[in-house]
C-alpha cells in the first residue's frame, strides 16, 4: 500500500510539473495581451537604374555621375511623410544598362510604407561619339519622379528607374570650316515598384538582365504617363532672324507631372557671322533643344551659350528635396491635376562658336524654314510629341 502511493505521489508530480511545463511553453508561444509596443518590421529596399538611350550614331559611350539619391516615404500608420536620403552616388555608363538594371542603393523601409517619389541629381555627364569624348550639357540637373504602384508589400522589393535620356547633337563649322560638334542630354524618366528580385540585386553595383515582367511594368507606366499629359497646341513663327514658339500644355492625370524639356526636330537655315560678314553655313542642324525655365523655353547648347537665365545671384534652393524646383539649377515644371500652362520663347536663336581669336564675332543664327513640319517632342516623365507647321 505504501508502495502504491509513493507511485501515486510520483505520477502526480510529475503531472503537475509537466503541465506547469506546458503552460509557459504556451505563454512564450502566444503572449497574452499587454500595453507593450509592437515590434515595428522592416523590408528591403533597393534602388535600380536602367537606361535604354537615344543617341546619334557613332556613340559608344554615354557616362553619367549621379548623387544627391533620396525617397519620399509615406507611413502607413498615420500617413506622414518624409524624404529619407540615401548614400549613393557614383559613374555609370548608361550603354551597359540597355535591358539592364544597376543596384544604386540598398536601404530599409517600414513595413506597410509606400514610396511615392524618387529624386537624384545628375552631375558630368561625357559622350564618346566616334572614338572622341565630349562634355554634354544636361537640360535639368535634378530630377523628381512619381513612382507608380508604390505599396511595399514583401520584404525584399525596389524601385526601378526608367532613364532614357536623348543625345542631341549639334554640329557648326568656324571660319576656317573646322567642324564643331556641341552636346545636350534631354533626360526623360519614368520608375515603378519591381519584385521578383533575388539575393543578386541586394549587392550595390551589380548589373542584371531585367525580368520579362518587370519589362511589362514599365511599358504600362510609359503608356499611362503619355494619356496624363497632353500637347494641346503649339505655333512657330519666324519673323527675319526671331523665332517664337509657344506650347500649351495640360495635366490629365490624377497625379503631378513634371517636364524637363523639349526639341524641335526638323530642318533649319543657318547664317554665321564672321567680323560682320554674313556667310550661309554648310551644317544645318536638326534639332533644337529648350529647357524649361517657370514659363519660359530657354535654348540650350552644349557650350551653355544661351543659359542666360543662369544668373549667378540667383539664390540657391536649399531644401534639396523640395519639389518645387525654384531655380534654373532645378530645371523642370510641375504640372498639377487639371492644370493648364503655356510655355513661350521669342528671339533670336544664336550658337557662339569656338574660335581661336576672341576679337571675331562668332554666331550662328539658327532659324526655322517657313512652311517646313517639325516635330515637337516633349521630355519629362514619359513623353508626348506634336507636329507643327512654321509660318511667318
Amino acid at each position: 500500500m505504501t508502495m502504491s502511493r509513493k507511485l501515486t505521489f510520483r505520477y502526480s508530480t510529475a503531472a503537475v510539473l509537466a503541465a506547469g511545463v506546458i503552460i509557459i511553453l504556451a505563454l512564450f508561444a502566444q503572449p497574452l495581451t499587454s500595453t507593450q509596443e509592437p515590434i515595428s518590421l522592416s523590408s528591403s529596399f533597393l534602388v535600380m537604374l536602367t537606361d535604354p538611350p537615344t543617341v546619334p550614331a557613332g556613340t559608344t559611350d554615354l557616362n553619367i555621375t549621379y548623387s544627391e539619391v533620396a525617397l519620399h516615404i509615406v507611413h502607413g500608420n498615420d500617413g506622414t511623410t518624409e524624404w529619407q536620403p540615401l548614400s549613393a552616388s557614383g559613374t555609370v555608363n548608361l550603354f551597359s544598362l540597355i535591358n539592364m538594371s544597376k543596384t544604386i542603393a540598398v536601404t530599409t523601409l517600414p513595413d506597410n510604407s509606400s514610396v511615392d517619389k524618387i529624386q537624384f541629381t545628375i552631375g558630368n555627364v561625357k559622350a564618346e561619339v566616334n572614338g572622341t569624348t565630349y562634355d554634354v550639357t544636361s537640360l535639368s540637373n535634378t530630377l523628381v519622379i512619381n513612382i507608380e504602384n508604390s505599396k511595399i508589400n514583401q520584404t525584399l522589393s525596389g524601385v526601378l528607374i526608367d532613364f532614357n535620356p536623348t543625345l542631341v547633337q549639334i554640329q557648326a563649322t568656324d571660319e576656317n570650316g573646322v567642324l564643331k560638334q556641341y552636346y545636350v542630354l534631354v533626360p526623360s524618366a519614368t520608375a515603378t515598384i519591381v519584385e521578383e528580385l533575388t539575393k543578386d540585386h541586394v549587392k550595390v553595383g551589380n548589373i542584371i538582365e531585367i525580368g520579362q515582367n518587370n519589362k511589362v511594368k514599365l511599358v504600362r507606366v510609359v503608356e499611362e504617363y503619355s494619356k496624363n499629359i497632353t500637347i494641346v497646341s503649339a505655333t512657330l513663327t519666324v519673323d527675319g532672324n526671331k523665332t517664337s514658339l509657344s506650347v500649351t500644355l495640360k495635366n490629365n492625370g490624377d497625379v503631378s507631372f513634371r517636364v524637363f524639356g523639349l526639341t524641335l526636330h526638323g530642318e533649319f537655315n543657318t547664317t554665321t557671322t564672321w567680323q560682320k560678314r554674313e556667310v550661309d553655313d554648310k551644317i544645318h542642324p536638326r534639332t533644337l533643344p529648350f529647357k524649361v525655365n517657370e514659363t519660359a523655353l530657354v535654348p540650350q547648347f552644349g557650350d551653355n551659350s544661351q543659359d542666360e537665365h543662369d544668373d549667378e545671384d540667383d539664390e540657391y534652393n536649399e531644401d534639396r528635396y523640395d519639389d518645387a524646383y525654384k531655380t534654373s539649377k532645378l530645371s523642370a515644371l510641375t504640372l498639377e491635376p487639371g492644370e493648364t500652362i503655356t510655355l513661350t520663347y521669342s528671339g533670336i536663336i544664336g550658337l557662339h562658336l569656338d574660335y581661336e581669336h576672341k576679337s571675331k564675332s562668332k554666331t550662328m543664327v539658327i532659324t526655322p524654314v517657313v512652311d517646313s513640319s517639325y516635330t515637337l517632342r516633349l521630355m519629362g516623365e514619359g513623353y508626348q510629341t506634336l507636329s507643327v507647321t512654321a509660318t511667318s
